[in-house]
């Protein structure tokens, strides 16, 4: 028997059922659910990333503007903590979009 009449002798129909369609369906809306949360944790990822990145930055920045000066040193790094502050923000908002 060749492929083309195993094919032609199939006892079901080529048409799914809608059992079948509703299966395919659902495991469908799995797969995009889980891809479309990998994307959202990755990026949230990426987000906290910089923002440490960016404090690393500022920090060392910070340390060499002050020098030896502690007054300095400490409005810059009231400075600093409000970047910090805002990064947070930034961090905890970013998932709210999606």
């Amino acid at each position: 028997m060749n492929e083309l009449e195993r094919w032609g002798n199939r006892p079901q129909s080529i048409i799914p059922t809608r059992q079948q369609r509703a299966h395919n369906a659902a495991v469908q809306s799995i797969v995009y659910e889980a891809k479309e949360t990998r994307l959202k944790v990755d990026a949230a990822a990426a987000v906290t990333a910089y923002v440490m990145d960016r404090a690393v930055d500022l920090d060392t920045h910070r340390r060499n503007l002050a020098g030896d000066d502690p007054t300095l040193n400490a409005v810059l790094t009231r400075i600093e903590l409000g970047f910090v502050t805002k990064g947070e923000q930034y961090q905890r908002d970013f998932g709210s979009r999606f």
